[in-house]
């Protein structure tokens, strides 16, 4: 029986964001995707508020008895949801005057875990996920809580952790051209560590909350699962710092820190 599909974005009406525009994208035959751009507000009705592009997603319930065939049905949804958050940045990139960096987000029900193919290629297009960058923290002593588990029980009783939060800092430079989708970059320890720029852009904290009932109406069958980050304005750093975090790839090691080891080439 066919269902309609259906989502929204709530932005607060004197919070630190305000809403510019929403579209939906047709990603399956019962499945849509919003793409959100919100601009900073600024005090005093300033202008030159920095930007937010949101992908909220809902993608395919497994239902396939081939797994392969569901991990590249959500697969190619998470794809169409990526040109589509692509394009809108583009557009703006088209008219806007601003010189600074926006901030995308893809999150959603992803109707799968951390590991399936759809997160996997949003990580391939240098997202982070805020959960994975939280617990490398742990595992690193710089901290950051991770409070996160089953998110949801599905109709078949099966208990799932399948709410995502994806983050990235977008560059001007990088939507040269109108080019869709990036290729792979490399992948160095202080991105895995949520530390998204080198201006100070870091995921701090992922937590799940519980679900709060008032009345009869249950507004979800999902727990809540939010991102706390800090995106401070663009500073000036020192140039060494910039190229350390740009070529660092060694792989992440507890032992480590943060940033890896740089070699130094005066030595």
């Amino acid at each position: 029986q066919h269902r309609d599909d259906g989502m929204c974005c709530l932005v607060r009406k004197q919070g630190l964001l305000e809403l510019v525009k929403s579209d939906k994208v047709l990603t399956g035959p019962q499945r849509i995707a919003q793409i959100i751009q919100c601009r900073e507000r600024l005090p005093n009705n300033g202008e030159g508020g920095r930007n937010v592009f949101i992908a909220n997603s809902h993608l395919s319930f497994p239902g396939d008895k081939d797994p392969t065939i569901n991990n590249e049905r959500q697969k190619k949804e998470a794809g169409i949801i990526l040109d589509a958050l692509t394009n809108a940045r583009n557009e703006w990139d088209k008219t806007s005057l601003s010189t600074e960096s926006c901030l995308e987000i893809v999150c959603g029900d992803f109707n799968s875990n951390s590991c399936s193919s759809a997160a996997a290629l949003v990580e391939d297009n240098n997202f982070v996920n805020c959960v994975s960058a939280t617990a490398n923290q742990l595992l690193t002593s710089v901290g950051g809580a991770v409070n996160i588990g089953t998110t949801h029980c599905d109709h078949l009783g099966n208990r799932v952790s399948v709410d995502h939060i994806f983050l990235r800092v977008a560059k001007r430079k990088d939507n040269k051209d109108g080019q869709q989708r990036s290729v792979k970059p490399e992948r160095c320890s202080a991105l895995a560590l949520g530390y998204l720029d080198t201006q100070g852009t870091r995921i701090l904290a992922v937590q799940r909350d519980k679900i709060l009932i008032s009345g009869s109406a249950v507004l979800s069958d999902h727990r809540p699962v939010t991102a706390k980050i800090e995106w401070p304005r663009l500073k000036k750093t020192d140039e060494k710092l910039s190229d350390m975090y740009i070529n660092v790839t060694m792989p992440l090691d507890p032992l480590e820190p943060a940033w890896g080891i740089v070699q130094d080439d005066d030595r």
